[in-house]
């Protein structure tokens, strides 16, 4: 399946004594045509998770703060790695406090590298830890943080800076309250008179319209959003594939809700919902053209969006745009190691309602065996025949004593073949 707009870098190759083990990442697609495809209706092969050997990482963690520049990129790169690969989930919340204050330190007198290693295992955490009190912890800290870095880089961290908000507040928020604070965040920066670079648009467009996908349409503030639709038809007009990918799924998302007038300020001029709707799909058509004109059929009504993934032989199924948004974004973020947490992290089976077939119980059928047994035939007997009948009840062949020992033997005789053999028909024994 092919990945959703790749805003985000491709991710990163592991160090050479791992490669091997890894599997080759997919080909890179135009753009638009890697959105398209991943808005077809599609069905994935199966992926099986990776096996790699999970490292000790508290020296690692150490590492983070030693003096030597180098050292500390180090520590982190292998720290990225190991939560991308492997759910760290004991260490992550043993040491999260630990590792997340480390982190902060390296934001603030780190290299360009180390802050964006540094953001990137942020979010890993938050998504290793799953909801609850530890990673609503990061997501308070994120506001203390995170402007500090936008505003001290001056845009060179904000794509990262995009990444790890979204991640931390789809993990950490306790409500609707808490992820609007974030998607304002994001809308403030978006909504800013100075033009930023299409790297840094198409990101903040994306990660805004991954916390929406997960607000319920009741809870979103009908003021916030006013200009909201008439900034992403004027980024349609704009000639970059990444602008116009991340409006169109933005746009995509907003239908799919459902309430266009609480994101358009100029919903008083038409006289319903569907109209509105039109006139907005009009104007979408109109600056959409060859290319973007394949793009925008998503939005139609009659688009069937239903998607089936298959994680080991466990096949999960999507049927809107906030579903398939937020699966697409979480693999693009984790990359090479999206498998091993589909498979693996709680806080994804739950998010997802996701239960995969472990290879404890799968394809295997429990063989259980009595330890005790026995055959047992009552016959009346007037007292006067008892003593003329023993041989023919108890010795005879023939008898219904005998005749029930004889099947127990049969079944216990079974029992040991099919067991030694490795299966068994389960219609034999009812």
């Amino acid at each position: 399946m092919s990945l959703l707009l790749g805003v985000e870098e491709t991710p990163r190759r592991l160090s050479r004594r791992r490669r091997s083990n890894r599997k080759k990442p997919p080909q890179r697609l135009d753009p638009l045509e890697e959105f398209n495809l991943s808005f077809d209706k599609c069905q994935i092969e199966d992926d099986y998770p990776i096996e790699i050997p999970k490292k000790l990482l508290y020296p690692y963690m150490e590492d983070l703060l030693k003096k030597k520049l180098s050292v500390r990129e180090s520590a982190l790169r292998t720290l990225v790695e190991e939560f991308e690969t492997n759910v760290q989930s004991k260490f992550a919340r043993k040491y999260f406090f630990t590792l997340v204050r480390r982190c902060h330190n390296c934001l603030k007198r780190g290299s360009t590298t180390e802050i964006e290693l540094a953001l990137q295992l942020i979010g890993l955490v938050a998504l290793t830890l799953g909801e609850g009190d530890y990673a609503h912890e990061i997501y308070e800290d994120s506001f203390v943080f995170l402007p500090q870095v936008l505003l001290k880089s001056k845009l060179s961290h904000a794509v990262k800076v995009m990444e790890c908000l979204s991640i931390v507040t789809l993990v950490g928020a306790k409500d609707s309250v808490d992820t609007e604070r974030s998607m304002n965040f994001i809308w403030e920066f978006m909504s800013q008179e100075s033009k930023h670079p299409s790297s840094v648009a198409a990101s903040a467009i994306s990660a805004w319209a991954l916390l929406f996908s997960d607000v319920e349409k009741r809870s979103i503030s009908p003021k916030k959003w006013k200009g909201l639709i008439p900034y992403l038809l004027k980024q349609l007009e704009e000639d970059d594939e990444y602008v116009n990918g991340a409006s169109i799924e933005a746009l995509a998302l907003i239908f799919e809700n459902g309430s266009l007038e609480k994101f358009s300020n100029q919903a008083e001029e038409y006289a319903s919902i569907k109209d509105m709707k039109d006139g907005i799909m009009k104007e979408i058509k109109r600056i959409c053209n060859d290319i973007k004109q394949d793009v925008s059929k998503i939005l139609e009504d009659d688009y069937d969006k239903k998607t089936t993934l298959t994680f080991g032989g466990t096949r999960v199924s999507f049927t809107t745009w906030s579903q398939f948004k937020q699966i697409n974004y979480i693999r693009r973020y984790l990359g090479y190691g999206f498998t091993n947490h589909m498979m693996e992290n709680e806080h994804l089976h739950n998010f997802f309602r996701f239960a995969p077939v472990t290879s404890e119980c799968s394809d295997v059928v429990e063989l259980c065996k009595p330890e005790f047994e026995e055959m047992a035939v009552r016959v009346f007997l007037p007292e006067i025949r008892r003593k003329d009948c023993k041989k023919r009840i108890y010795l005879s062949p023939s008898s219904l004593l005998s005749k029930g020992r004889t099947k127990l033997r049969n079944k216990h005789r079974s029992l040991a073949e099919e067991t030694k053999a490795g299966h068994f028909d389960e219609e034999d024994f009812d």
